[in-house]
């Protein structure tokens, strides 16, 4: 199990990646309509030129290339968001761990909440309780506890939806936990991130495909991959990101 939870992470946590000298400009695929919510607190740092406090919580495929922030996908969407807004102060607090559950990234969740002042709460979730057959409706009651809290605490949240991996495909039934992150991103100040979609449409398309990626190129695509996603998600929080 824990072999195969690294694997599926996408391989987002290889050693050896962390900034690239010069990131690749990436595009959401013509296939793909991307939805955005309103996000006021997100919106009311990146119009005032502000400080934007970000709470990345996930499992170990969150991190960066050399198992920690720099170079991760949050990272990855901080620097898209500076440059274009160079006013903009950030900060990135990263709790990941291997094999976590969405109940323990939860205890994090709550902890973290207590103790900083956040404008946005990151979380990826949902690949370990699909591995491990849990109960659908546990983990949707866990996300919505989840997002209460972060109402609760004036803080927006985006559900990082599971990763696409014709490995995890096999193994899991992850239409159930993908509805439950779904139906728990409808509540206000909530927002899903279309992860799934989007490494699907990269595949279909022929442009990002970390399986299919040969050995020796497999960590520089992990970390293309970092860097798209973060990018993505930055033109889905302000539009006016650079490309």
């Amino acid at each position: 199990m824990r072999v195969l939870v690294c694997l599926v992470a996408i391989g987002l946590a290889l050693p050896g990646v962390g900034h690239a000298a010069a990131p690749p400009a990436c595009s959401t695929p013509a296939s793909l309509t991307l939805t955005t919510r309103p996000l006021p607190h997100v919106a009311a740092a990146l119009a005032g030129g502000g400080r934007l406090d970000v709470l990345a919580i996930g499992s170990a495929g969150l991190l960066g290339g050399r198992g920690g922030p720099d170079g991760s996908m949050p990272d990855r969407l901080l620097q898209t968001l500076h440059a274009g807004a160079p006013a903009l102060q950030t900060h990135l607090t990263l709790r990941a761990a291997r094999a976590e559950s969405a109940g323990d990234m939860l205890a994090t969740l709550r902890r973290e909440l207590a103790m900083h002042p956040y404008q946005l709460v990151l979380w990826q979730t949902g690949t370990v309780e699909a591995l491990r057959r849990q109960p659908p409706e546990q983990f949707r009651r866990t996300l919505a506890d989840g997002a209460a809290a972060a109402a609760a605490a004036g803080v927006d949240l985006v559900l990082i939806d599971l990763p696409f991996s014709r490995l995890l495909a096999r193994s899991a039934d992850l239409d159930p936990y993908r509805a439950a992150l779904t139906e728990v991103a409808l509540r206000p100040g909530v927002m899903l991130f279309p992860r799934y979609a989007l490494m699907r449409a990269w595949v279909d398309d022929g442009k990002i495909d970390l399986e299919q990626s040969p050995r020796p190129e497999r960590r520089r695509t992990a970390d293309r991959l970092r860097t798209c996603l973060g990018q993505v998600l930055a033109h889905m929080l302000a539009p006016s990101a650079p490309p």
